[in-house]
């Protein structure tokens, strides 16, 4: 045994708390009190409960109560009752002594075995150190047979109902019908004693009171005082008293009474005739649910006189029965359901026939109720689940099906495989002797193949119904699940993985894939993560499919960064709530390729060279100094690919350097006119494929940027301008209206609006025209307007054997001639303007087409001398 320290709950005298033993040996709890350090805590305690017969008086014990304080602590109070259920309870505590109380009932409310069985009390107590206990007591209410009560007019036994009945009241009519219940639902006995001592009255099953003679007038007792006594099964009865007064009737004469009354059953109706004379006990059998309104019933009643109507009614009056009083037709006046709670199934009445002077004539009926098949079987639960972990055995219930038929009087239920793997050689089947229950006919294993093909859950449905006709019938659903248990964890392939990636894959390359797999069904139901990195983690480049298990790069490797990586690939299984996991290591190396372009400094540059520097020289001291991460500088080649006009520029060395020089390889020529060009924009090449280096497999490229200005030492003669001929051009710019048919309001209200003024401004002219006084100045001014053409003639320039375009523009003016003379010549008289000097005859001497476009544009294709390419001149007016 391990040297710790250990916690034991030991029971010393009078004492109960946590101890602390502090030793090696298990029989250290066997030592001294004061070797052992006991920690005392809260806590309460009671005895347990007898149980409580229903009506028990107040002031009772139930149960002790101790409660165990801590050394130097106090209790705050007392024992207190919390969260009772049910919240209204019959139960208090009190004191006993030291830390000691009862629990006591109390008057209110009773205790009823029929409305509370079983109070739960949770008792609370608290110290001054914040510290609590609890303790939850249970108090059984044990069933006592109580004796019957009477409801209705005996609920009160100082207050006798008091019945009064005629003289000729016939036999066997119910005078009166008492009313009793049983706290427990037992069936209970009436019986009577008459006083005085006589048998004029009797009282059935149903608690009917009725009469066993006809009462004559010259009966000699006036008044009876019965004794009504009810009693349950076991002897338990309670007594009530009425009092029968009989009411003298004079006689004119008698009635006879004769009905026919009809059985109904199972659809067949069966009569039966009785008059009053007879005094026979009319007994019939109807089933329950017969329609309302429904005969049962004919009576037909005569009295001496022949015009004295006979009135018909029941005695006493039945809520499920009626009769016409004027007919005698017996009809049903509610439903009659033998389910409902209450429901008597013999109902006693008489049907009595009376004249206006009151002679009456009756004949007593009982109506039985007959019980039908009206209701389907009820089951408690119409959907069973069974839930078990990886094996269910062999005879293991996983459901019992409850139904009962809720008809009156029940009927037998019978239990019938309906769907699904329940019967004779399949996986479920019905207990022998006991139809309700589904048994397990072999082990379902969640991991057997043979039940793979079946899946891990069952479902079947039980057909319940009754034997009577017309039979009803429920369905209840049983569905067995097997559930699996996570045994084993996944296990990988292999122990280690290693994959070789060229340093120039791409995204989405596929590096390699882990496989793992689980001995626990199914087996494929494995998920992949990366749960570590390796020693370095610049980035993120690796990407892992979670089902698959296949592992890709993201974005490129790079080989002069990281040369290896190590994944730990970790693989989960299915198991939502206590999942197993297995990991494995993953080496990633990367393969170096040559993959990265030189790099040269400067990228651009910009040169000057006299036009006299002998070839080889360097150019301004310029050299470029080039790298490459993957290739020696020896690796290097430099070309010069675009701009090197002449050939005139070169490197030094063009391979095998990584810091050329720039130099001239040509002289310039400007004086023999062979050069002309003086900037150049040189593009450098700088390929690492040197022929020297033969392990290269993909060259890559950097590239340069020179400009070269070349300076002349000599000026040379300045040349003739060269002049381009240029064609004429004409530009004709076309607008276009569009109009969109959404918008057509647009064009309508303006419309609309310009007719309104122009209406107005008319109607306004008009008065003015007309009552202003302007008629005869307005008819003098008014005189036809002379339209001028004015034509503008447009040339488009260009060389004479072109042919040139004549563009005419027609434009029409109205001009305002303000004066008016006579011509000497010919005496008419003509207009004209003070200021242009426009003229126009005052009277036409031919008209003016009226029909005259306002503007026209025509092109006039003709070939025009240089003498005609001049602007035209127009006359002046005189």
């Amino acid at each position: 045994m391990l040297a710790s320290l250990e916690s034991r709950e030991v029971m010393l005298e009078g004492f109960t708390g946590i101890c602390r033993v502090s030793r090696c040996s298990p029989d250290a709890v066997e030592e001294k009190e004061e070797d052992c350090k006991c920690l005392t805590l809260l806590s309460v305690m009671s005895e347990r409960p007898r149980p409580l017969a229903e009506n028990t008086p107040e002031h009772t014990v139930v149960t002790n109560i101790t409660v165990v304080v801590p050394d130097h602590s106090s209790l705050v109070g007392g024992p207190a009752i919390v969260n009772a259920y049910p919240i209204e309870h019959p139960f208090v505590i009190t004191p006993k002594g030291t830390d000691q109380w009862q629990l006591m009932t109390t008057a209110l409310p009773k205790l009823d075995f029929e409305a509370t069985s079983l109070y739960t009390i949770p008792i609370l107590v608290r110290d001054d150190k914040g510290s609590s206990a609890s303790q939850t007591i249970f108090v059984q209410i044990v069933d006592v047979n109580e004796p019957p009560v009477f409801t209705g007019l005996l609920t009160q036994p100082s207050r006798a109902p008091e019945i009064y009945i005629t003289e000729d009241t016939l036999q066997n009519t119910g005078i009166f019908r008492v009313t009793a219940r049983d706290p427990e639902g037992a069936p209970l006995k009436f019986s009577i004693e008459i006083s005085p001592n006589l048998t004029v009255f009797k009282i059935d099953g149903a608690g009917t009171i009725s009469t066993t003679e006809t009462f004559r007038s010259a009966h000699r007792e006036k008044s009876y005082s019965v004794k009504v006594t009810v009693a349950d099964p076991e002897g338990l009865s309670a007594t009530g008293y009425i009092k029968v007064f009989l009411v003298e009737v004079k006689h004119s004469g008698d009635v006879y009474l004769n009905c026919t009354f009809f059985s109904i059953g199972k659809g067949r109706l069966t009569p039966r005739t009785e008059d009053s004379v007879s005094m026979a006990l009319v007994d019939i059998t109807l089933d329950e649910e017969i329609p309302i309104g429904m005969t049962v019933g004919k009576c037909h009643a005569a009295g001496e006189d022949p015009m004295d109507p006979i009135t018909f009614v029941l005695d006493p009056s039945n809520p499920y029965f009626m009769i016409d009083k004027a007919r005698g037709t017996l009809l049903i006046a509610s439903r009659l359901d033998m389910e409902e709670a209450g429901f008597i199934s013999a109902q006693s009445f008489t049907v009595v026939a009376c004249s206006s002077t009151w002679r009456c004539a009756g004949i007593p009926v009982i109506v039985n109720v007959h019980g039908i098949n009206d209701n389907v079987p009820f089951c408690h639960q119409y959907v069973y689940r069974y839930t078990s972990r990886e094996v269910i055995a062999i005879n293991t219930v996983v459901a019992n099906v409850r139904c009962h038929d809720t008809d009156n009087p029940p009927d037998e239920l019978h239990y019938e495989p309906n769907s699904g793997p329940v019967g004779a050689g399949k996986l479920f089947e019905q207990v022998p002797g006991a139809k309700n229950a589904i048994r397990v006919t072999q082990y379902l294993d969640y991991e057997d193949p043979r039940n793979l093909a079946v899946g891990s859950t069952h479902e079947m449905t039980l057909s319940v119904f009754d034997d009577a006709i017309p039979s009803h019938t429920v369905t209840a659903t049983i569905i067995v699940e097997v559930l699996p248990v996570n045994e084993f964890g996944p296990a990988f392939s292999k122990a280690d993985y290693a994959f070789v990636v060229p340093e120039t894959a791409g995204a989405h390359h596929k590096v390699g894939q882990v496989t793992a797999t689980d001995e626990d069904y199914p087996s494929d139901c494995v998920t992949y993560r990366i749960g570590h990195g390796g020693i370095f983690y610049p980035v993120e480049i690796f990407w892992l499919d979670p089902v698959s298990g296949v592992i890709e790069l993201i974005t490129e490797p790079d080989y002069e960064s990281v040369q290896q990586y190590r994944l730990i690939i970790e693989a989960v299984d299915c198991d939502l709530f206590h999942p197993r996991t297995a990991s494995t290591v993953v080496t990633i190396d990367i393969r170096e390729e040559n993959d990265e372009a030189p790099l040269c400094t400067p990228l651009t540059y910009r040169a000057t060279v006299l036009d006299s520097t002998s070839p080889g020289a360097n150019i301004n001291s310029f050299r470029l100094t080039c790298h490459d991460r993957d290739s020696a500088d020896t690796s290097m080649r430099f070309e010069i690919v675009s701009g090197n006009g002449g050939n005139h520029f070169g490197f030094d060395p063009i391979r095998g350097s990584s810091s050329p020089q720039l130099i001239v390889k040509s002289p310039f020529d400007f004086e023999d006119r062979m050069d002309m060009q003086t900037q150049y924009h040189l593009v450098v090449h700088i390929i690492d494929d040197n022929l020297y280096n033969n392990s290269v497999s993909k060259a890559m490229t950097g590239t340069v940027l020179i400009d070269v200005s070349v300076v002349r030492t000599r000026t040379p003669p300045p040349t003739t301008p060269y002049f381009d001929p240029k064609k004429g051009l004409t530009i004709v710019y076309t607008s276009v209206n569009t109009f969109r048919s959404d918008n057509w309001y647009v064009p309508f209200i303006f419309t609309l609006a310009a007719i309104m003024a122009v209406g107005l401004l008319a109607w306004w002219f008009f008065l003015i025209w007309r009552y202003g006084g302007c008629k005869e100045a307005c008819l003098k001014q008014r005189t036809k307007t002379p339209r001028e053409i004015k034509r503008i003639k447009k040339y488009s320039l260009g060389s004479q054997k072109e042919n040139m375009e004549v563009i005419t523009e027609t434009s029409t003016y109205e001009t305002v001639f303000n004066g008016e003379a006579k011509d000497p010549v010919t005496g008419n008289l003509y207009q004209y303007n003070s200021k242009s000097g426009a003229r126009k005859w005052k009277v036409p001497q031919e008209p003016i087409r009226n029909n005259l476009d306002l503007t026209s544009i025509s092109s006039v294709p003709q070939s025009l001398s240089p003498e005609k390419n001049m602007p035209m001149k127009f006359p002046k007016d005189p």
